[in-house]
């Protein structure tokens, strides 16, 4: 839905040019020493590159199944539910000093404390919270939001590793309510619970198979943080020293030695608490969160796959500020790659509004959020009134021209981090970067290429189609 002045921006990409829409057939308890374990498998098919040892793991459990269960809203509903959802919300769990504070900063990218109200919107006094903390009171109703990022609304757990009953029924009463809330605004959509691996020695306690045997977190998935995972280096180094190797030689091989700890603890978990009555949905080693500027992705992404929900997905992803490749991934898997599949089916159909709109939809709310008003008003500068490729669009010219809206967004997005304008001017000038490369012909040679190539394998073409994405950056184009 663009303004005026932006409808005719892109009227020269070849990917559009009529104005209708068209339907077309496919053309073209006991915590001992955990024995060694098999290397934890990843959770995605295009796992984000970077420094973390282990990958996370995504299992349904061996026990119970409600806190893996599938648990799908009935599409009319769905729709209706996250009209009313404007923020991810999030809680908290674990031990006291297990690393919780610190991994919210990095996923809200930010070294602040955050702000702290008690739901209703009257803000808490730091130095009251500080003060019931420091004599051990806490209140799980607080809301914790990041001023970097207000997408997210956090709830703390205090620890009740302590054995105290009432903070127990407590968090149990918050989870149960919050999970089924009668206010759709103040349902929790998921749980984050964070074991730290300072406490190797103890990782699954009587207060962890409490919870897991106890509560019944319905839909809403429990994701389990391996935390401070830089605490397994000295016991690396003592084991290798143990087998005896020199300190310059345990130095060398000990990020090995490190992740061979961590697999074998994640392995030992994991076996713990599937036995559970409601196990976790998922496990996540989060590594280096002590650094600024440490990667969230891999947390961010877990937890964006344990959803069943594909409107809550895109609530989480729109919202992370980890990484716009994300977003991308998920544009291309759950926007582009069931349109194909539609499109094989001799479902075709092609709207390009509502395709910008849901390709957009994947993107941090500061930019979705604006592609989704009235005609005269919206910022989306693609062309509305237009078909793809003349009369009757091809699956293989759809998806070179959402390779190129994606490409655009992602350009757009970089430049208003750099600070070069709002949404609106920043789209405008990666519309006409993108124009004035040669990235268009590149990508329609790409695409028919892939599609030659792989057929109609829609994992192989998902593959192929975020390499072209990571191949063909606007921004590596205006530096050439």
């Amino acid at each position: 839905m663009a303004p005026k002045p932006f409808r005719k921006l892109l009227d020269s990409f070849p990917f559009a040019n009529h104005s209708r829409s068209h339907r077309s057939g496919m053309r073209d308890a006991d915590d001992s020493t955990p024995a060694p374990a098999e290397p934890a498998s990843a959770v995605a098919s295009n796992p984000p590159s970077g420094p973390a040892l282990v990958a996370a793991e995504v299992t349904a459990g061996e026990g119970g199944t409600s806190s893996g269960a599938e648990h799908h809203l009935d599409p009319e509903l769905a729709r209706k539910y996250m009209a009313n959802i404007k923020r991810f919300r999030i809680l908290v769990m674990g031990r006291a000093n297990a690393g919780k504070t610190t991994i919210l900063q990095r996923v809200c990218n930010t070294t602040d404390n955050p702000e702290i109200t008690d739901g209703k919107g009257n803000k808490i006094e730091s130095n009251i919270v500080r003060g019931n903390l420091e004599r051990g009171h806490h209140n799980i109703e607080h809301e914790l939001v990041f001023s970097s990022n207000p997408g997210f609304v956090f709830h703390d757990s205090c620890g009740f590793e302590a054995g105290s009953a009432r903070q127990f029924d407590e968090m149990k009463s918050f989870v149960v309510h919050r999970a089924v809330a009668g206010s759709l605004k103040e349902r929790i959509h998921a749980i984050w619970f964070c074991i730290p691996m300072t406490d190797y020695h103890r990782t699954v306690t009587a207060a962890e198979q409490k919870f897991f045997n106890e509560c019944d977190t319905g839909h809403v998935p429990v994701m389990v943080l391996l935390t401070k995972t830089e605490a397994l280096h000295d016991l690396a180094m003592e084991e290798l020293s143990d087998d005896g190797l020199t300190v310059g030689e345990a130095k060398e091989k000990a990020v090995e030695k490190e992740r061979e700890l961590l697999e074998r603890w994640l392995a030992h978990i994991k076996k713990m608490l599937d036995k559970c009555k409601f196990p976790p949905k998922a496990y996540v080693p989060v590594q280096k969160m002590h650094e600024e500027g440490a990667d969230c992705t891999r947390l961010v992404e877990c937890t964006t796959n344990a959803m069943n929900e594909e409107g809550l997905q895109r609530l989480l992803v729109s919202t992370q500020q980890s990484s716009v490749a994300l977003c991308i991934e998920y544009a291309v898997k759950k926007t582009l790659i069931p349109k194909m599949e539609l499109g094989i089916k001799d479902r075709f159909m092609v709207n390009v509004k509502d395709l910008q709109r849901e390709l957009l939809d994947w993107f941090p709310n500061k930019c979705s959020s604006l592609a989704v008003v009235d005609n005269d008003a919206s910022i989306s500068s693609l062309p509305q009134n237009s078909t793809l490729l003349g009369k009757f669009p091809t699956l293989q010219s759809m998806v070179g021209y959402a390779i190129v809206c994606l490409l655009v967004f992602e350009h757009a997005h970089f430049l208003m981090q750099q600070g070069s304008g709002d949404w609106k001017e920043t789209l405008t000038m990666a519309v006409n970067k993108c124009k004035s490369s040669d990235i268009q012909t590149a990508i329609s040679t790409a695409v028919k290429v892939a599609f030659q190539q792989h057929g109609n394998n829609g994992a192989e073409l998902c593959e192929t189609i975020l390499k072209l994405i990571g191949e063909n950056k606007i921004l590596n184009s205006a530096a050439m």
